[in-house]
């Protein structure tokens, strides 16, 4: 009796592992196949997989490619385009690649003089690392390159700008202007 339960308690169990490593070859098999369709187009996919809507993994990888080949627009309307669940791995991952591709073309931007253009997209850059870390706090990389973007472009307070600009209406000025006393 008990030899008659450990056969089939091991055979269920042969059974299970058996289904589970069934189940993880065939989506290996997939993924490999994936990465060499990737592969045999140069990172860039075919026009029938780049508009394929249920696949967001495909978008991703089209919207990466694009980003390689140093197309801003195409690249951010690409990443645009992909569904992704809010809070997702997924949305993280565009998140960041749209962050570094805004902090990218800031930079290129700012180097070229053009600090009209280059200022808006290092504050859209700012704010994708910010909203990675609002959800996944521990994100080091986003840390580095918000960190990175607070050093080419520092905040100041709005009080402190104001300050710069009109030195008359900083604090101090109003203080020392209260303490002075009248000529006899």
């Amino acid at each position: 009796m008990v030899m008659r339960r450990l056969r089939l308690s091991s055979t269920l169990l042969l059974s299970a592992l058996l289904l589970a490593l069934a189940y993880d070859g065939f989506h290996l098999a997939e993924e490999t196949r994936f990465n060499r369709e990737l592969e045999a187009e140069d990172g860039v996919l075919s026009p029938g997989l780049q508009n394929d809507p249920t696949d967001s993994r495909r978008q991703f990888a089209n919207a990466y490619a694009l980003q390689g080949t140093q197309d801003f627009k195409a690249a951010v309307k690409a990443y645009a385009a992909i569904d992704a669940p809010p809070q997702s791995r997924l949305m993280l991952d565009i998140k960041y690649n749209l962050a570094n591709l805004f902090f990218r073309e800031s930079a290129k931007l700012g180097e070229a003089g053009d600090d009209d253009l280059a200022m808006p997209l290092m504050e859209l850059a700012k704010q994708n690392y910010r909203e990675i870390l609002s959800i996944e706090s521990g994100d080091w990389d986003a840390k580095y390159n918000l960190e990175l973007a607070l050093i080419v472009a520092p905040e100041t307070d709005p009080a402190d700008a104001l300050e710069e600009r009109n030195p008359e209406h900083s604090v101090r000025a109003l203080t020392i202007i209260l303490s002075r006393d009248s000529l006899p």
